[in-house]
């Protein structure tokens, strides 16, 4: 093999050696501008504590994620339920009741939704919160 060949393959390695590292960085810096999402016993210490515009806003941004994921979850429950809808029962309980019913997914998928609506509406109350706290502050 020619030497150019060596130097051809070597350069290769090294563009794709660089773009990984790259790609890395820019993840790494991505993780780090977004806020991690409070523990839970960060977050009932911030409940019992939160006094500042900042803390409400922290706390509207958790439940909407919270009801974010959620949604995500009821919409993989009720697709699923969709699914088995259209296929035969293949496992039978001792009732002679499909054990992979429909019903069941339903049943998530209306839970997970009321739970999301329900973290929507905590979040909406910590906005709130929040802006009562902006004005405050604001007046003084």
């Amino acid at each position: 093999m020619s030497k150019t060949h060596h130097n051809f393959g070597r350069d290769i390695a090294l563009a794709v050696i660089s773009l990984v590292l790259l790609t890395c960085t820019v993840e790494v810096r991505a993780a780090a501008q977004t806020p991690a999402s409070p523990s839970k016993k960060e977050l009932k210490t911030l409940l019992a504590t939160a006094k500042t515009s900042a803390d409400q806003e922290r706390l509207a941004a958790y439940y909407r994620d919270k009801a974010q994921q959620l949604r995500a979850k009821a919409q993989e429950f009720s697709a699923q339920a969709d699914y088995l809808a259209t296929q035969p029962a293949t496992i039978e309980s001792k009732q002679g009741i499909s054990c992979n019913c429909t019903s069941h997914y339903r049943y998530f998928s209306k839970m997970y939704a009321q739970e999301a609506k329900d973290a929507e509406t905590l979040a909406a109350e910590h906005n709130q919160l929040a802006q009562a706290y902006k004005s405050k502050a604001a007046q003084q």
